[in-house]
Order: structure tokens, then C-alpha cells, then sequence
């Protein structure tokens, strides 16, 4: 029973991520144009916008197919931390640093105060650590099964 309520959690938080990536990587590259144009606005991306406009839409695509599958689900989930909390980070940064804040995210996102972004990526950022701890504890459980079988 707690491992199918922690597979449960896992799968849960997994879909959320899984639409996030997609959503957000597909968002980026159909506006390609304003993206790169917008992150070049960013005071701490200018000299790095046509690089950042074509990996961030490509890694967030990498990480989304990592979470598909059961095999890369682990990985995918590591990868979606480091990206949300360099994400956070940057939206924490141009909050407090910046003196202009131009909005390269793209869709929904974009209608998103600053504030709202970053308590929005915080909450992701916290649900994506739980996602991996609850993936570490039913590991464990698995290999006690095993090691009592």
C-alpha cells in the first residue's frame, strides 16, 4: 500500500513536469523570434541570447522525453531540479538586480507577474525535490521486498 501511494505521488508530480517542459519547450520554439528577441533584453543574457534561445527550448524538450520514461524517469527528475532552480534563481535576480524586466518565458507563463513567476517556480522547484525523495524511499522499499522475499 505505501508504495502504490508513493507511485501515486511520483506519476503525479511527473505529468506536471512533463506538461510543463512540453508546454513551455513547444511555447519557446513557436515564438523562436520573440523569444531570442526578449532574452536579449535580459541584462544578464544579453551577450548569451542566441545561445540561450536555442538550448533552453531543446533542454526542456530532453528533460520532458527523460520523464516519459520509467528507465529516465530518475535522470529526467534531476534534470528538471537543476533547471527549475536555475530558473528560479534567474526570476529571484532580475527581481532584486534588474532595473528592466523583460519577459522571455513564453504562453500562460508570460501572463505571470515577476512575483507570481517566482513563487510559481518555487512551488515546482519544491514539488520536483519531493518527486526524487519519494523516488529514493520507494528504491529503498523495493530493495527490503527484495532483500526479505
Amino acid at each position: 500500500m505505501k508504495t502504490r501511494a508513493l507511485n501515486l505521488a511520483i506519476e503525479a508530480i511527473t505529468a506536471v513536469l512533463l506538461l510543463l517542459w512540453i508546454y513551455t519547450g513547444l511555447s519557446k520554439l513557436i515564438q523562436y523570434d520573440k523569444f531570442r528577441f526578449e532574452a536579449g533584453r535580459s541584462p544578464f543574457l544579453q551577450h548569451v541570447a542566441p545561445w540561450v534561445a536555442a538550448m533552453v527550448p531543446a533542454v526542456e524538450l530532453v528533460i520532458a522525453a527523460l520523464l516519459i520514461f520509467k528507465r529516465t524517469r530518475v535522470a529526467g527528475l534531476y534534470a528538471s531540479l537543476f533547471l527549475m532552480t536555475l530558473f528560479t534563481g534567474y526570476v529571484y535576480v532580475m527581481l532584486h538586480y534588474a532595473y528592466d524586466l523583460p519577459c522571455s518565458c513564453g504562453g500562460i507563463i508570460e501572463l505571470l507577474t515577476w512575483e507570481q513567476h517566482l513563487l510559481v517556480n518555487l512551488i515546482l522547484t519544491l514539488l520536483t525535490a519531493i518527486a526524487i525523495l519519494l523516488q529514493n524511499r520507494l528504491t529503498v522499499l523495493r530493495r527490503q521486498h527484495i532483500l526479505l522475499s
